[in-house]
């Protein structure tokens, strides 16, 4: 799929408000024929303008009510049943006000009029509110907002759908013949809708975790139109990780920095990483360069508890699982993890995205990064990323410069961002490292 079509797919669908707005003005034909017919087919007991529109009222709202769970595995076969039933729904109405029509004895008694007022309101507007129910569900489990809610719509076609009927039902032979037309517009309201499912994102929960910063959960996301399958490990509404399923995932920024930075020298490196509790960074680095020790910095157990069962994360970085002094993972309030540093390191990796929860990089008080520009070695540089950070963050420290990268990942339209900050003495980063290359064509002034 090109960059310009994925852009353009992230957007509303444009024409998932014309389902709704189909069922709605069926649900206000309904309404209205089973309204002219029970008051005006002879003598009986429900001749009552509100005992009609009070039942058309509850019927509506019983099967809005009785919405799926949004969740639910088979959300979508669910809805095809219930737009099957309520195609049935309309064509028992439609024969049954036939049969009223031309039977001019039908609804004469109570019974009668009682089972014309479940078959012609009851039932189709019960059935309405079911399949808007279940749009609604689709809508609210559609976690790209290319789905919009049924209401807006339905009451619109609701609106239309009375005008309509108040025009042609005086002139129609036979005022069940507008159900027929109902038919019509719920079966292309149905083939619409179908068009719209296929756009749909299918959102399948691995694990959660609660936490004081507020939940973490992973989910594997799938497009069903395009075959995108991705895993996401979110902390809150904040994105720490996104992983491409279907095999075609670019190197994490940070992997693809370190290796770079690092180079080919066997000479003893450190490395830092704050907010690194969900990186694919430490157990890579330790995995291919024995003489590098990495030390993780996470504010949140819970996203390390995740990111192990459901990522290839920091499952094997442990001390217990490697010499000593190779790999180290300690979580906690990273402030004082900061002041806890144990520096000078070669390279210090700052996740941005773990930072996103406290407001981003400044989130982290003066003292914080202070800590972090003297954890820097001579010569070494600080990088954050993958969320545009401000220059500034080295910017405190006179003498530090700045170059900011960019690289756009061909399994998402997001661009990936990071600020790579030298200290005094050392020279600014004026090339590419691997994909990503200047954002600006010059260094930034710190």
């Amino acid at each position: 799929m090109t960059r310009r079509s994925r852009r353009r797919s992230s957007g509303p669908h444009r024409v998932a408000w014309v389902a709704p707005l189909l069922v709605g003005a069926s649900a206000a034909v309904a309404a209205e024929v089973a309204t002219g017919i029970l008051l005006y087919a002879g003598p009986g007991l429900m001749r009552s303008l509100t005992t009609v529109l009070a039942v058309e009222g509850a019927a509506l709202a019983a099967g809005l009510w009785s919405a799926p769970r949004r969740d639910g595995p088979t959300l979508v076969d669910r809805l095809r049943r219930r737009w099957l039933f309520c195609l049935l729904t309309f064509m028992a109405a439609a024969l049954f006000g036939t049969s009223w029509s031309v039977v001019q004895d039908l609804g004469g008694g109570p019974v009668s009029q009682g089972i014309g007022l479940a078959v012609l309101a009851a039932l189709p507007l019960y059935a309405c509110g079911l399949v808007l129910g279940g749009m609604r569900a689709v809508a609210d489990a559609d976690v790209t907002a290319r789905i919009s809610g049924p209401g807006a719509a339905a009451a619109l076609g609701a609106a239309l759908g009375f005008v309509l009927t108040g025009v042609l039902l005086p002139r129609a032979p036979i005022p069940a013949s507008l159900l027929v037309a109902c038919l019509v517009l719920l079966s292309a309201g149905g083939m619409i809708y179908g068009i719209v499912l296929a756009s749909r994102s299918v959102v399948h929960v691995r694990g959660t975790r609660h936490a004081a910063g507020g939940e973490v959960r992973v989910e594997d996301r799938l497009r069903v139109g395009d075959d995108d399958a991705a895993r996401y490990l979110l902390e809150g509404g904040h994105v720490r990780r996104r992983d491409s399923l279907n095999g075609d995932s670019a190197v994490p920024w940070d992997v693809e920095v370190a290796r770079f930075l690092l180079g080919e020298t066997e000479t003893p490196k450190r490395i830092l990483a704050v907010g690194g509790g969900a990186s694919a960074m430490p157990r890579a680095i330790v995995g291919e360069r024995p003489e590098v020790v990495v030390d993780v910095l996470e504010r949140n157990p819970a996203v390390v508890e995740l990111a192990r069962a459901h990522f290839d994360t920091t499952s094997e970085v442990d001390p217990a699982d490697h010499p000593p002094n190779r790999a180290s993972l300690r979580t906690g309030n990273l402030e004082d993890l900061l002041a806890e540093a144990r520096g000078p390191y070669d390279l210090v990796l700052v996740d941005t995205a773990a930072l996103a929860p406290l407001g981003g990089v400044d989130g982290l008080s003066r003292s914080a990064r202070a800590a972090l520009l003297a954890a820097v070695a001579s010569g070494g540089s600080l990088v954050a990323g993958p969320l545009a950070a401000d220059p500034s963050l080295v910017g405190s420290r006179e003498g530090w410069r700045t170059t900011a990268l960019r690289r756009v990942r061909a399994d998402t339209t997001e661009a990936e961002v990071v600020i790579v900050g030298r200290p005094a003495g050392s020279e600014a980063w004026t090339g590419a490292i691997g994909a990503f290359e200047l954002a600006n064509g010059e260094p930034l002034e710190g």
